[in-house]
């Protein structure tokens, strides 16, 4: 440390006089300096002279030694003067007093003479309170090493500087080949007043997770992606860079785990041109090996590559990893505040990852980091009929109107797939809007629209119920067909047969279907019960229709959409959701339900469903002499 601050003040006009004593002889201090960059030959004599005071201490002891210094302090006039090792003289004296009044003399002669003295020492935190050198010195650096996260780390601390304030605490440092390095966040990393960034949000621009989110991130903030293996994060994150990169905005990664080359082959995986984002500098990715994480160093570098990268999202995966030689929970905490700081001041987005341990209830590693970030998204997983389903929940984000609850989300070409759960009702400042009674959209079935009073209310939903084979696909077929007709796109979608098949039944019966498909003014969709989940419906239908823009949509049939693991409830507050949606997006609907009653009115729907709907259709048969008769 004395060596690094004489070569870099050293100058013809700046002289340091370096002595040595009986510690470690001049050439040994020269040959080793050579191997540090901040050793320059031209400066030693022009700048910096050694002296070894080790002949003279050995043969005639402390007083000539302190003429000697003073003679050389007298000749050369330095701005800097070293010792090394002041503890030399501790040994060689004779008593306390001895050394006290040698000391007093060294430091008085070099106060008078306007230099700067560092005397370097081998000293206990005893020999502090002992020791009368320590009560003549204006300041103290003291240097330690100790075990900390389960490694040996080195530290300074300024325990004295007079007429400064300045930090009291320990921070790290390592020696390379630069010399001394000090880690100190906590002195450089702090918050600054960005007010503006606050009013200004973010829109992640992934799939329906900006629907999640409201208005958007608040810009500066931080987010903890939390969850166990497997759920997600590392493709959340990085999809999350991906279209930062698309938007025009550049982005950082910080991995632990995960290579450049890794995080390059799960884009191309997903089907992201990444590989191109990184090569026009729109997207870097830093990777810092596990057992090479020095949180300290880290931390300050982290800093300095957002702010020359000009990164607007920033990911860390994951945080867990990077504290996890940290075992004081309040140290996770102030580190993880660091990181929040560093995104902040650079009106950024951070989306950090951290492992949540298997069966706890923690939203993190430490059960601390939540309480300092802004936003947690909380990722899960459960198995369902026999097969392991992901969920995403926006845990907590700051002033931010968000959604709530789970939502199914699924990992495949593009990227991540999210399926929210759209609220069953709308929102007591919102209410629906009333249905034009004078707007009517005709039923496309013969003598139906007379009994409904010149057809369905538009924006209305009908449930159509009835048993096995009575007519209800029929009846669907005919509503979209009518639409066709007024060139109103229509959404016939399937549970249960194919497209194939309704089209060959539709011809049948002389419905043109197909000419209507070919048109462009029907589309059936093939929803698979076996793999499309029940809390998917809602999302796939919302785009369905706003990709078609239609406004007619049959669900054929309703009770089929889910064939196992869904109470009546569940899906009754399913359908109460697609209510609501299709009512929101304008579009009139009809929902096909089977019904075991063949006969009886009694009932009208098998699982209490009629609440759901504006209209009821029920079709039955009617019992007459030697035959059965459908009815409407």
């Amino acid at each position: 440390l004395a060596q690094q601050i004489c070569f870099h003040n050293a100058s013809p006009e700046t002289r340091v006089l370096y002595f040595n004593t009986l510690s470690e002889p001049t050439a040994k201090t020269l040959r080793y300096l050579t191997q540090f960059q901040f050793f320059d030959a031209r400066k030693i004599e022009a700048g910096i002279q050694f002296v070894d005071l080790g002949v003279i201490l050995r043969a005639e002891g402390l007083e000539p030694a302190s003429t000697l210094i003073m003679e050389h302090v007298k000749k050369v006039k330095p701005a800097i003067v070293v010792i090394d090792s002041f503890k030399a003289f501790d040994d060689l004296a004779k008593s306390h007093e001895q050394l006290r009044k040698f000391s007093y003399e060294i430091a008085v002669n070099l106060m008078a003479w306007e230099t700067t003295a560092l005397l370097l020492g081998e000293y206990a935190p005893r020999d502090i309170e002992t020791n009368p050198l320590f009560s003549v010195v204006d300041g103290m650096l003291t240097l330690h090493q100790r075990e900390q996260s389960g490694e040996q780390q080195r530290f300074i601390q300024i325990s004295k500087m007079r007429g400064t304030n300045h930090s009291r605490d320990e921070h790290s440092f390592v020696i390379t080949s630069n010399g001394i390095e000090v880690f100190a966040p906590r002195v450089t990393i702090h918050r600054e007043d960005r007010n503006t960034a606050e009013s200004r949000r973010l829109k992640t621009g992934m799939s329906r997770l900006d629907d999640l989110l409201g208005d958007g991130i608040p810009l500066g903030s931080s987010l903890l992606i939390a969850g166990v293996a497997g759920t997600g994060k590392t493709v959340l994150g990085l999809e999350f860079i991906y279209r930062s990169a698309q938007a025009g905005e550049k982005g950082i990664v910080f991995s632990f785990e995960e290579t450049e080359e890794r995080l390059r082959a799960i884009g191309r995986g997903l089907g992201w041109d990444l590989d191109a984002e990184i090569d026009r500098g729109m997207v870097e990715i830093v990777f810092i090996p596990q057992p090479d994480i020095m949180v300290e160093a880290h931390l300050l570098m982290m800093r300095e590559r957002v702010q020359e990268l000009g990164a607007r999202r920033v990911v860390l995966d994951s945080l867990s990893v990077f504290l996890h030689k940290i075992k004081d929970p309040q140290i996770s905490r102030e580190k993880t505040f660091q990181l929040a700081t560093i995104v902040q001041n650079a009106a950024a987005v951070g989306f950090f990852a951290t492992d949540i341990p298997y069966g706890s209830s923690q939203l993190s590693r430490f059960g601390v980091e939540e309480t300092v970030v802004d936003g947690v998204i909380l990722l899960t997983s459960s198995e369902e009929a026999f097969e392991r389903q992901r969920y995403m929940e926006v845990y907590k984000l700051r002033n931010t109107a968000h959604s709530k609850g789970r939502h199914n989300l699924i990992i495949g070409p593009g990227g991540i797939n999210i399926f929210p759960r759209y609220p069953a009702e709308p929102a007591a400042e919102k209410p629906p809007a009333a249905m034009e009674t004078s707007r009517r959209s005709s039923s496309g079935v013969p003598g139906l629209d007379e009994l409904l009073g010149g057809g369905l209310l538009e924006r209305s939903v009908t449930l159509v119920s009835g048993s096995a084979g009575i007519g209800k696909t029929t009846l669907g077929v005919q509503f979209i067909l009518e639409g066709a007709k007024r060139k109103e796109p229509g959404l016939y979608v399937a549970l249960e047969e194919g497209p194939a098949q309704i089209l060959k039944t539709a011809e049948a019966l002389a419905l043109p279907l197909g000419e209507a498909v070919e048109k462009g003014l029907a589309e059936i969709v093939f929803l698979s019960r076996a793999h499309v989940r029940a809390n998917q419906f809602l999302a796939i239908l919302t785009d369905k229709i706003g990709a078609r823009r239609a406004r007619r949509l049959v669900l054929d049939s309703a009770s089929h959409v889910v064939t196992e693991g869904l109470s009546s409830e569940e899906l009754r507050q399913l359908l109460y959701g697609l209510a609501a949606q299709f009512k929101a997006l304008d579009v009139t609907s009809l929902l096909t339900l089977e019904s075991q009653a063949m006969y009886t009115t009694d009932s009208i729907t098998d699982g209490g469903f009629s609440p759901v709907a504006d209209n009821i259709i029920m079709l039955r048969y009617a019992q007459v002499p030697g035959a059965i008769r459908p009815t409407l």
